[in-house]
């Protein structure tokens, strides 16, 4: 693709919560470094109740009708695409590509060769909304060797390592993990471990609501000295980087031998006691990297959970936490950002990763391209 003058493209992303996807709309010129970037706008769609339902309970079982699943998720995907652009009043024809991560269902826990899966067939998508889709992020870097994971990092390399000072954004998603950016060097970044994933799992299972809303419950509950040193017995803790993880570890199963063996403890506790092992997962991750930044910025749903960042302020008192719109970004599309950054990338042929944050072999263009039939 010739490098035109200014990119558009729009940027989507769902979490593993599977409550809405995200969308952003990205303008972008140059490349590398020196890209200026400008979200033109910005919004989320949700998830149905029953779509919701179904990711969580494949996700949780990895068991169900995976080809209706993924069908279902593609035409939601490309029909958020076009109730977005009908709502901002933006031509399909005006996008350079669409960027879509997909829904992920499954992801390995250290060992590449199992994979990492994505739901959201690119030409479906492309094919609903009439443009180009760019996607399937994870394998290329996969194929080299790679953990497949993180890769937002790239996008926090182009919008945030131009200040020419160490910059440490930890996401808190359903996975707490790192970018971890340095002058005149390759960037860093890990999975830390569990975030959100099981907090939620807990409200679905014990009260029927999707999340503790502020962290009011966990605020009200104490950390049980017993079940935290199990906890972080997890031998993914004491793994070395790079690494990565998923739910498939820390998420619906984990929560469930949690509940089962601790049937004594109250809904309360077992909130507070995870989120002290999320701010462990993430201060010891820097300790074995000898890393001590004076500030975290920090982004994901896990940042309004009151407990959860007070956890992580008593485990870190030297490093002050700050909200990742404070670096010119919103924070809630940060993700659909680095899409969008992604699949530019991608077009210009540039390579998005580093064996620094995935441990590839080597770098590699990420993400597959696939053009409307109609």
């Amino acid at each position: 693709m010739s490098e035109k003058s200014s990119r558009l493209i729009l940027g989507m992303s769902s979490g593993t919560s599977a409550d809405a996807v995200d969308l952003a709309l990205v303008r972008i010129t140059g490349r590398g470094q020196q890209r200026q970037v400008a979200v033109d706008c910005s919004g989320e769609l949700p998830f149905t109740k029953e779509l919701q339902r179904d990711v969580h309970e494949f996700v949780a079982h990895l068991n169900g009708p995976l080809a209706r699943l993924d069908e279902k998720l593609s035409l939601f995907f490309g029909d958020c695409v076009n109730v977005f652009l009908k709502q901002h009043d933006v031509e399909v024809a005006e996008l350079d590509c669409v960027a879509s991560h997909g829904q992920t269902v499954f992801h390995h826990d250290g060992d590449p060769k199992q994979g990492s899966l994505q739901l959201g067939n690119l030409q479906t998508i492309a094919d609903r909304c009439l443009t180009t889709v760019v996607g399937d992020f994870r394998q290329a870097d996969l194929h080299a060797g790679g953990q497949g994971a993180p890769i937002s990092v790239f996008a926090d390399w182009v919008l945030h390592s131009r200040h020419g000072k160490e910059c440490a954004i930890l996401n808190l998603g359903g996975i707490a993990n790192v970018s971890y950016l340095r002058p005149g060097k390759s960037p860093l970044a890990w999975d830390c471990g569990p975030a959100n994933g099981p907090l939620d799992a807990l409200m679905r299972r014990n009260l029927g609501l999707k999340c503790d809303i502020d962290g009011e419950l966990a605020a009200s509950g104490a950390v049980n000295a017993k079940l935290f040193q199990e906890l972080i017995a997890q031998p993914f803790f004491a793994k070395g980087l790079p690494k990565s993880t998923g739910l498939e570890l820390f998420g619906s199963s984990w929560l469930e031998e949690i509940c089962e063996f601790h049937s004594e403890l109250s809904d309360e506790d077992i909130l507070a006691t995870i989120c002290k092992v999320v701010a462990y997962g993430v201060s010891s991750s820097l300790i074995s990297q000898g890393l001590a930044p004076e500030q975290i910025y920090l982004c994901g749903g896990g940042r309004h959970n009151r407990a959860l960042v007070a956890a992580l302020c008593f485990e870190m008192p030297a490093i002050e936490f700050r909200d990742y719109s404070q670096l010119g970004f919103d924070a809630d599309q940060r993700e659909a950002v680095a899409f969008a950054l992604l699949a530019d990338a991608h077009l210009l042929g540039e390579t998005s990763t580093w064996p620094s944050t995935t441990g590839a072999k080597k770098s590699s263009v990420l993400g597959n391209v696939v053009h409307s039939r109609t």
